[in-house]
Parts: C-alpha cells; structure tokens; sequence
C-alpha cells in the first residue's frame, strides 16, 4: 500500500501549515527514501502521513522535519553549524514549537491516543538526531519510553480490538525497541521495553520466515547484549567480582547469537532472497559479529583478548563491504539529506578500527569509514573515522617485534567522543589506557586523570576539526 497523496489534504489541512505545504510533498517523494529503511519504510511513507490528516501536532512535526531533510546535507559539522545559527531555520523553528506546543495540550485530551505522542516522539527524535542534538533527541526518546510503559500497564482485552492497538504494537514499539542501541550507549536506562517473540530463546532453535523477522531478532538480542555489557563492564571497572548468574548471562547471550545466526543462514539456504534482502542480509551480519566479539571479551582483563577475534574482525569488514557495495551510491545531486534513523556498519567499522590491532584489517575498516556514508543516528562516519585514524596513529609508534601489532601497553582502551561539536566542526575526545567509562553517560574523570587499575593508566583529552 502507498501513503495518500499530499492533495488529498482538507482545506483546514492545508490552510494550518500555509505556504509549506510542499514541505509534505518533499516528505512523501524525497524524504522517506533517506530517513527510512525496509525495516521501517511502510511506517515512515505512511503512517506520519495520515495520521497528519487529523493530527495538528504531527503535520506540524512533519512540516519540521522535512524542512530540516531538505535543507541539512546530513553531515554532523554541517548538523551541528546550523544548531548554533538558528536564525537560519526559522521554518523548522516555528513548526517544530507549533508542534510541541500542540501535543502537550492534546495529551490533557480525553480523546488522546497514545500512538499520535508515540509518533510525535519519533518525528521529534528524527529532528534532533539530524540537527546533531543528540541530548535532546535521548529526552524524547525517553518520553516515548515512558508513552509505551504507561500503556502497557493499562492495557486491556478491549484495546487489543482496537486500531490503535495493531499500530503501537506492530509498528511503533519495533521501531523504538530498535532505537534502544542508541539510547543504551548513550546512556539511557532503556530496560523498561520488553523483547518481542522474535528473541531466540535458550537453546531452542528458531524459525525466521522473513528477513524482517530476523532484523526483529537481531534488535532484541542487539539491545540485550549492549545492556548485559554495560553491567558486566560497570563491575569491572569497580573490581567487583561477577556473579555465576552474571556468566551464565554472558554465555547465554553468545549462545542466542550462534542461534540467530544459524536461523538466518538457514532461512537463506531455503529462500531467494532479493537484492533488497540480500543487502540486509549482510549489514544483520556485520552486527552480529562486532556484537559478539564485545559479548566474548566484555570481562576485559587485558586488550590483547581481541587479538583472538581476528577471523571475527575480518567478517565484519567482510560484510560492510559488501553492504556498501550492493547499495545504490549517493548521488551528491540526491535531494534530501544523507541521513538515516537506522544504526548500520558504522559503529562495527568503528570499533573493528579501534580495536583489531591487525594493521590490514583495522585500516580497511577505516578505507569503508571514510566513504561518503550517511550519518547513522548518532554516529557519523566522518567524525570517527578522524578518531579511528587518531587511534591507529598513537597505538602503532610502539610494535612488537615479532607481530608487528601493537604492545599491550600503547594499546588504547576505551574514546568518549563527545556529542558537543561547536559551528566549526571542532569537538573533544577522551582517550583512556585502562578501564574507564564502562557505565552509563559521562563518566567523572579520575583524580590526576590517572587510573589506578593499570600500569600505564592514564586518561587525555584531544580537539579534533573536521
């Protein structure tokens, strides 16, 4: 099914946002390509849309962001420059507070439905993620958190009946359960929404009957092993010993993704998959396996344990590549900014930079980062792939001999880039030896910023521009 087109609008549809109703046209036909994914592209073409019929608050919203799609070329410098001279978005500005403004009052409505907040949530989120604010986007993702946990607490019989029940199950929580990766590293305790029955439980196998189910899983098993490594690293980091429940977790999590794995490769032996699927395919791949290579070493005692994961590291460059490669490139003429809601092989690339040591395989994760990719919620490949190249440079003054790999004493373990980029692209990282930051947010810094854990321990800031 297509979104109804722009014209079906009523008078009072158009008369409420005036002259910028061709920011709607700009949605349905530019927009959607760039902000959506398979996974969520029947919502983003159709959902905002009609619900925009009715809803003063979300046309409004959708105004905003198609605005902001239309005039940003999605890059973090550009994002962040643009934040700070606001007198450049004037439309954005007036819409994006008409909505606010609007959906507060709806919400003292009796007739208030939460799927139009859980909606209005996510264009919000889109905006503040494609200006580059990454703490507002996080408050409004919280609130979509606290939206799905109040209406799960009332949820009756008769509402499963209802319309509105089939969107925010369906639709909405996937998409916000999807997003729980960015909130989990960013800092968010996002625990409150629950999996969905496409989690391979135990050891039991699964069936995916669609490549879609499989990106369902991969969501939840996703979100739970970044939650299960931020409680095991959290212990660590405070030298407190784990609990045989706390292992049992670990290896339970790696024995999902060996599940999942096995169900997916079984489901391609078994189908044609399209270009399309194959494409996902891949990408799902690539985050399995950076996924369990933090899973395996997420009591870290040393950082030479990545060094036996390299067949491991080696996949993940293996499968961007190829993601990369079969996705139809970015034409610089392309209207629309070159953005997406999804995480994709940024993150992967990044950190297989960061913490493969092997000298061909971190650089050719920096080769794929360095494409003109599209920013990918929060992470945007230009940013860390300074940051990747920054690490390279200090670890590889120091080599062993005999590996021609980093010693373990140069090896940096952990960055804190921060989100506050000024107009000019300039931005601050935290670099650590030792263990550091493994909690939620910002953590404080030590004392002398020396760690006391590790012989070499120490933590320094550098200023980047991009």
């Amino acid at each position: 099914m297509t979104a109804p087109p722009i014209s079906s609008c009523g008078v009072s549809s158009c008369q409420a946002i005036g002259d910028n109703v061709h920011y709607l046209e700009f949605y349905h036909h530019c927009a959607v390509s760039t902000i959506s994914t398979r996974f969520d592209k029947e919502f983003w073409s159709r959902t905002p849309l009609q619900m925009a019929q009715s809803e003063l608050c979300v046309r409004h919203a959708l105004v905003a962001l198609s605005y902001l799609n239309k005039s940003e070329s999605g890059t973090l410098k550009d994002a962040r420059s643009s934040l700070v001279n606001v007198s450049r978005h004037k439309t954005l500005l007036t819409h994006y507070n008409k909505a606010v403004h609007i959906l507060v009052q709806r919400i003292s409505d009796p007739s208030f439905s939460p799927e139009v907040g859980l909606v209005c949530c996510l264009l919000f989120i889109a905006i503040e993620l494609m200006r580059g604010d990454h703490d507002t986007a996080m408050a409004h993702f919280r609130s979509g958190l606290d939206v799905i946990s109040a209406y799960k607490k009332r949820r009756t019989t008769d509402m499963i009946k209802h319309a509105s029940y089939s969107i925010i199950e369906q639709s909405l929580i996937p998409i916000f359960t999807r997003l729980m990766a960015n909130g989990v590293m960013y800092g968010l305790e996002t625990e409150r929404v629950t999996y969905t029955q496409h989690f391979p439980f135990g050891t039991k196998e699964c069936v995916f009957h669609s490549v879609w189910e499989a990106e369902s899983s991969m969501h939840n098993i996703r979100n739970m092993a970044l939650i299960l490594m931020r409680k095991l690293g959290t212990k660590v980091v405070a030298q407190i010993p784990h609990t045989e429940e706390e292992l049992q977790a670990q290896k339970d999590c790696l024995q999902y993704h060996h599940t999942w794995l096995r169900a997916l490769q079984k489901l391609e032996a078994e189908s044609t998959p399209s270009k399309e699927d194959i494409i996902t395919i891949h990408c799902l791949k690539a985050q399995h396996h950076i996924i369990y290579v933090f899973i395996a070493t997420a009591i870290l005692t040393s950082q030479t344990q990545f060094d036996e994961h390299l067949d491991t590291f080696k996949a993940v460059v293996h499968h961007s590549k190829i993601f990369l490669d079969l996705k139809e490139p970015i034409s610089p003429n392309t209207p629309g900014a070159n953005f997406t809601f999804e995480l994709g092989v940024i993150p992967g690339l990044y950190m297989t930079a960061c913490r493969c040591r092997c000298p061909v395989i971190r650089r050719e994760a920096l080769a794929l980062l360095e494409r003109n990719l599209p920013r990918e919620g929060l992470w945007d490949a230009q940013q860390h792939a300074i940051v990747a190249r920054r690490v390279i440079e200090f670890e590889e003054r120091e080599l062993d001999p005999e590996t021609g790999w980093p010693v373990e004493r140069a090896r940096i373990w952990s960055t804190q880039i921060h989100g506050d980029m000024d107009g000019n692209g300039r931005f601050p990282v935290f670099f650590a030896i030792g263990q550091w930051g493994e909690g939620r947010g910002s953590p404080p810094l030590p004392p002398g910023m020396m760690i006391s854990s590790h012989p070499e321990g120490r933590i320094w800031r550098e200023w980047f521009v991009l």
